[in-house]
């Protein structure tokens, strides 16, 4: 490609190569540059769903880990709680965020840290999170939206333990590698989004369109890979039985939507990249 950002498909896999997500990163930016008049300094979810750069923009924290990853804690604002509302999500408020700061900053030094693919991953690409409120305290919520490509919204256990750590961090790699996914769509397309094939979700558990069924096997994909890299190399027992546990949810999960094989919706480079994802499974459970 003129601008050698090529990225071919298989560069999606975990461990992925270490430019991937900067270059992604670039992409992302340029297209906030030209549409927003957004730099990553600039950048926040206020400012860009006012569409005002000049917007004041409040950071509550900033969560450092120690490879040098800044994960920025944004205060709440009248814009990002409409938008909150809007999309069924309940914000925790500012205090509420701050408490729970240090147990995001475990997660990333504590469960993410051994995995330098996923670090890179959220500190180019997760450059605001948003804490919200879970119905349950055992019920995990997060999301992102490829609109707002740079910022995360993650649900985090008020109790400080082990169980937690490994929650927040799952929350944060699966809503990043969300962002990924959307951010490499802008650049190679992998479903016919005019498509109207469907299939039930058991993640949504309701019928969902193909990017929605795809995005989800990938960003399982990456959490089983994450999950079986803990389970091989921990020391801890209790990362070892919860990474065990999440694996075999992950994979029953992956194996109810066998059925995208045969979506019309897929393009070329969808359909490559679905064939890597099962045939990589399938050397997981094999090996």
């Amino acid at each position: 490609m003129p601008d050698g950002l090529d990225l071919p498909v298989e560069a999606l896999l975990p461990p992925f190569a270490g430019s991937l997500p900067t270059k992604l990163r670039v992409i992302g930016e340029r297209a906030l540059i030209r549409s927003r008049s957004l730099t990553r300094f600039s950048y926040s979810t206020e400012r860009l769903l006012t569409g005002k750069a000049e917007q004041r923009s409040s950071i509550l924290r900033g969560i450092h880990a120690r490879n040098g990853l800044v994960l920025e804690l944004e205060a709440v604002s009248d814009a990002v709680e409409c938008y909150s509302q809007q999309h069924e999500l309940t914000l925790a408020n500012n205090l509420q965020a701050c408490a729970v700061s240090a147990i995001v900053q475990e997660a990333l030094n504590e469960v993410l840290q051994p995995h330098y693919c996923l670090c890179l991953a959220v500190s180019e690409l997760a450059w605001r999170c948003h804490v919200i409120v879970a119905r349950e305290a055992e019920y995990d919520v997060s999301f992102s939206d490829p609109e707002i490509p740079f910022s995360i919204f993650i649900s985090v256990p008020t109790q400080n333990d082990r169980s937690s750590l490994l929650r927040v961090a799952e929350n944060i790699v699966h809503e990043t590698m969300h962002l990924q996914l959307s951010l490499f769509e802008r650049r190679c397309p992998l479903i016919d989004t005019a498509s109207t094939w469907t299939l039930h979700s058991p993640w949504k558990h309701e019928q969902r369109p193909a990017q929605g069924i795809l995005h989800g096997l990938y960003v399982f994909h990456v959490l089983r890979w994450m999950w079986q890299q803990t389970a091989q190399y921990t020391q801890n027992g209790s990362d070892h039985s919860f990474a065990l546990r999440r694996i075999c949810d992950i994979e029953r999960e992956i194996n109810a939507v066998r059925a995208i094989e045969d979506s019309p919706a897929l393009t070329p480079a969808g359909d490559l990249l679905l064939q890597r994802l099962f045939d990589s499974q399938e050397q997981a459970v094999n090996s």
